[in-house]
């Protein structure tokens, strides 16, 4: 009698404890590329998504992923998440976190930021950065939802953004933040000595961006609904005014290793800045190349600063802790209905016309020359 009822609440418990969506999705993964002449656009876009095929292992040297090319998807719409990568990186550096948020339910998109990436980093430093990676996120939107292969898995309604580094900078501007150059000198004044934003290469090229700023039309895009920034740089580019329309829900994560754009300087900068906090989480001993997935043989020895800054028992707890926050978070906000947040219209930052002139003064009557004759 004992055994049967033990047998019989652990077959309760069996089915009371769902699956967890890795056990569930299966990962299918395509391109997409689309060039525009006359806008001067062109995308590359690889996007991972729930499918009914079993993975394998696929070639795009030198990368080597692991999914079902152009695997038939699950039926139903899913949230997109955009994931734009680090100046250090491509578009295939962080297949592993968009592989993992795949199987967690999401179609994940990852536009090549061809002015800003691994093989190319002239825009590095300039507005055409920054404005550059918004433009591409933006776009990759609208290509996901006209191409038939992919527009009936996504849920036009549950969009969210993930970045990291300069691409967590430019979720930061979609999602509707303001920046301004106010804490620049400050910045400066606190940073190592050698800093990129300070050297002399960098200041010529900050002051360019700092030309462009203030911004007369806001770079966010409403259909955004969440994002996750993760190790963001241009922290100088943030004061306390620029988050007052920032409204999409924030993750905000820090690489406590990273050197270059240091925790106190960049994300916690950020985070102080804000009066309504964001969720924050700090990855201990992560740099930005900790961040992103290993690297394939021919690059390890080729970029070492990247590919071997941590061991791999610390890459894969780094990731694990990442993924986890990653997933609770964007399951939190785009799941469902319930906590779906609600995006108003960016603001009207169009400059007041400049006040009228005062009307001209009449002029004034001369003066006759001379006394009147008396009349007769």
């Amino acid at each position: 009698m004992f055994m049967r009822l033990f047998l019989f609440a652990a077959l309760l418990l069996a089915f009371a404890a769902p699956a967890t969506a890795t056990e569930f999705y299966q990962v299918g993964f395509r391109t997409l590329g689309q060039c525009t002449a006359d806008g001067g656009l062109r995308l590359d876009v690889n996007v991972w998504y729930p499918s009914v095929r079993a993975p394998h292992t696929l070639n795009y040297a030198p990368w080597t992923i692991s999914a079902a090319r152009n695997g038939k998807a699950v039926e139903g719409r899913f949230p997109l998440i955009l994931l734009s990568h680090d100046t250090a990186g491509t578009r295939f550096s962080y297949h592993d976190t968009a592989a993992w948020l795949a199987s967690c339910g999401f179609v994940v998109a990852a536009p090549a930021h061809f002015a800003d990436c691994m093989d190319n980093m002239e825009s590095l430093l300039t507005w055409a950065q920054l404005q550059g990676r918004t433009r591409e996120l933006s776009a990759t939107i609208d290509l996901l939802l006209s191409d038939s292969d992919t527009e009936s898995s996504i849920d036009r309604e549950r969009i969210g953004a993930l970045g990291f580094g300069s691409g967590a900078t430019a979720v930061l501007l979609l999602g509707g933040a303001l920046p301004d150059c106010d804490n620049r000198q400050a910045y400066c004044a606190q940073a190592p000595v050698q800093d990129m934003y300070c050297n002399a290469w960098g200041r010529e090229r900050m002051d360019g961006l700092c030309r462009r700023l203030p911004l007369t039309k806001s770079l966010a895009d409403t259909r955004i609904r969440a994002i996750a920034a993760v190790a963001p740089g241009f922290g100088m580019l943030f004061s306390r005014s620029s988050f007052r329309w920032l409204h999409p829900p924030l993750l905000l994560m820090a690489a406590a290793g990273d050197t270059l754009n240091t925790t106190p300087l960049h994300s916690r900068h950020i985070y102080d800045m804000m009066e309504k906090k964001p969720r924050w989480i700090s990855l201990e001993q992560a740099d930005a190349g900790a961040l992103m997935a290993s690297c394939p043989p021919p690059l390890q020895d080729a970029l070492p600063e990247i590919c071997r800054s941590v061991s791999a028992p610390v890459r894969a707890a780094i990731h694990k802790s990442m993924h986890t926050a990653l997933e609770d978070f964007f399951l939190h906000y785009l799941g469902s209905e319930k906590n779906l947040p609600q995006i108003p219209p960016p603001p009207d930052l169009t400059p007041p016309p400049p006040p009228p002139a005062p009307p001209a003064a009449a002029p004034a009557q001369k003066k006759e020359k001379g006394k009147r004759k008396n009349r007769p």
